[in-house]
């Protein structure tokens, strides 16, 4: 049986992946007594020797975030993560990217799209993507990159759209959205840990993965999906887009579905189901 090892195992996806592999021998960067600093290369050579590595650990987007923190926890730490690969002979490793592509030049965007990072979150993710690539070329180390669209879903913490808007209803609380008529790309956690124990049995040296629905929905779209399955009102207030913001995203998943047989399961009216079972109002 391999030894996997998840690191950001306390964050929302890397938690749910814990849950799915919980019959398998799982090492995690975070427990009740130690959380491990990525930034520490010492401390992340401590970590016991596993076969798999998936790498979800870093920043997420915080508004209150300085630029530098983004890329010393997300560039330096994936550089301490490949380096514990290379000297722990690690076979695979499954690096969770992010949607690197920046206001798209087309719509649905493949893996072949223009790279352009629209933020320091985006750049430090793309800026690890670079060191998965040169590791990968240099070692016997297989690795997949993935960049997820938007993952929604499960254990969703406060800070994210639809748990912001889910929260409103019962709060009265205002969310400030930017652009109404923008388009989101929103797949389901419980199909993206689909397609992580399926990329566990998979054999290639390296690959770049979309991951996504395949469909997105505008935020406004989004705020009446949601009052209609509530019979609820969301405070929202709609502003005008700006000149950073990302106008329409959709993924282009095909190669991923050719290459490995994967396909989203969970519809989006169905995931907001899913959330929206375990809430009251």
């Amino acid at each position: 049986m391999s030894k996997i090892l998840i690191t950001g195992s306390s964050g929302f996806i890397g938690g749910e992946i814990v849950k799915r592999l919980d019959k398998l021998e799982i090492i995690t960067d975070s427990n009740d007594s130690e959380h491990i600093d990525l930034q520490n290369r010492e401390q992340v050579m401590k970590l016991d020797s596993a076969d798999i590595v998936i790498h979800l650990g870093g920043k997420t987007p915080q508004r209150e975030l300085k630029w530098s923190e983004y890329f010393d926890n997300n560039v330096i730490g994936t550089l301490n993560v490949l380096e514990y690969c290379i000297q722990k002979k690690v076979k695979k490793m499954i690096y969770v990217s992010s949607y690197v592509y920046g206001n798209p030049k087309y719509c649905p965007v493949d893996e072949n799209h223009p790279i352009s990072p629209h933020n320091a979150y985006t750049e430090s993710k793309y800026l690890g993507e670079r060191l998965c690539e040169f590791y990968c070329k240099r070692s016997d180390l297989s690795l997949t990159i993935l960049r997820p669209f938007n993952i929604f879903g499960g254990s969703m913490k406060e800070g994210f759209l639809i748990t912001n808007l889910i929260n409103s209803i019962k709060t009265g609380k205002k969310v400030t959205i930017v652009n109404k008529n923008s388009k989101r790309d929103f797949l389901h956690v419980d199909d993206f840990v689909d397609l992580i124990t399926k990329l566990i049995d998979c054999n290639f040296k390296f690959e770049v993965f979309n991951v996504g629905a395949g469909e997105s929905y505008s935020f406004e779209e989004i705020v009446k999906k949601i009052e209609i399955i509530t019979s609820g009102k969301i405070n929202v207030d709609y502003e005008e887009n700006k000149e950073t913001f990302i106008v329409d995203i959709a993924s282009d998943i095909s190669k991923i579905k050719n290459i490995i047989n994967w396909q989203p399961k969970i519809k989006f009216n169905e995931g907001l189901e899913k959330i929206l079972k375990t809430q009251s109002y």
